[in-house]
Formats: C-alpha cells, structure tokens, sequence
C-alpha cells in the first residue's frame, strides 16, 4: 500500500483539479508519539513468572491524500509507519526441572487512518477537526533470544530462539476510531498542517491486564505539509 502512496504522490499534482472543483491533495506527515507503542507487565506466582518491557520510537513517519470533496468537508487517508520492540523474560517451574526463555522482538507496522474532516472559516488559517476509522498492520515482527532448560543435576539445554512469527504477534492487524483536531496553514495548493490525533483501539493484542498489547488509548502530535 505505500507503494500506492508513492504513486499518488508522484501522480497527484498532475491531476489537482477535478469535476465541480473539486481538488486532490498529497503530502508527507511527521509526527512524535505523546505514548507508548506496547502497554507491558509482569507477573508471579509459585511456578512462573513473566516481564515484559518496551521502549517507543519517538517518531512516525508517512504518506497523506485528501480528496477535497467541498469547500469545507475532505476525505483524508494516511500511511503512517512505526517501528516498535520489546522484550520479555519468562520462567516456568516443573517438579524437576526449570525453563528460562529471555527474548527481543523488533518490527515495524503501519496504521491506514481514513478520516472525513470538516474546516471551519474561509481564511488563511483555517481550525478543522476530523473522525474516522484506523486499521494496524504489523507488517514484520522478528523474535530472537535463547531458552533453557534445566534438569535437576548437571544436565542442562540451552536453545535459540529465532522466529519471524512472534507467538505475542500472530494477529497482524488491528481495528481502531479515531478523532483529531488541528490547523491548516496556507493558501492555493501548497499547505502546513499541525494536529493532534487520538485512537482507541477497539482489538488489542491480550485483553486488559496482559503483559503485552498496544497503548489503548493512543495519541500523537503530526505535522504534514500537503500540496
């Protein structure tokens, strides 16, 4: 799909205005996380024990269209990329023996925002708010780490742990709603647009209270320059 987005972004201008003035708008947006990507935990009890821990990558990059369909009301559709990690630990505790798995998991997902939006006024500055639907993809996750596996006495088994298919990550896609309020600085074509965007996301990875899923409630500050 970014490769679409690329597409438009090379062919959009060509084609600016449409029937019964309508216009076509593309772009590229930036933006810094106000959350965490993952939610993470830990637990105990008398035979395991789990942790978790993850560490956001302060920005978001991607691609924007946005079909004007009047003065005032636009159709927007985004490609925004993320790349995420997180690590875990887990211990298991059997009669005689004793599993220790440690592992790191990197990847990157993009979230596809369609969203109508409503401009307020009719001048060079122009607030606008916006509502709508969010899919995420998680397109690669790739796991890796070693487990051990302990016997009581001398015996012992160390395994690698390396996998494109994370047992946390086997959904790879998401629903969520979105709502965002910004302004839209310029005039003619050209534009610079602050907002801040929230998501909540209706699907998650485990259900509240797990050791690992997404930030339910999700907020960002972007900045994209259309034209």
């Amino acid at each position: 799909m970014s490769i679409g987005f690329l597409a438009i972004l090379c062919i959009g201008p060509a084609f600016g205005q449409t029937a019964f003035g309508q216009t076509f708008d593309v772009g590229i947006m930036v933006g810094v996380p106000a959350t965490e990507f993952f939610e993470t935990g830990s637990t105990a009890s008398t035979h395991s024990s789990a942790s978790y821990a993850t560490g956001t990558r302060r920005y978001t990059l991607g691609l924007t269209a946005e079909w004007h369909m009047t003065h005032s009301w636009g159709l927007e559709l985004d490609a925004l990329y993320h790349r995420f990690g997180y690590g875990g630990i887990v211990n298991l505790m059997g009669v005689d023996t004793f599993t220790s798995a440690s592992f790191r998991v990197s990847g990157n997902a993009w979230d596809f925002p369609v969203l109508a939006k409503y401009r307020f006024g009719d001048k060079r500055v122009r607030p606008f708010v916006a509502a709508g639907g969010t899919l995420r993809y998680i397109a690669t996750a790739h796991e890796q780490g070693q487990q051990t596996f302990f016997v009581v006495g001398p015996l012992n088994t160390t395994t690698p742990i390396s996998t494109d298919s994370p047992t946390d990550l086997r959904k790879r896609v998401y629903p969520g709603v979105t709502v965002a309020g910004g302004l839209e600085f310029g005039a003619g074509r050209f534009k610079i647009i602050p907002q801040i965007r929230y998501t909540r996301w209706t699907a998650n990875i485990a259900n509240e209270g797990g050791l690992l899923r997404f930030a339910p409630n999700q907020a960002e500050f972007l900045l994209s320059a259309e034209f």
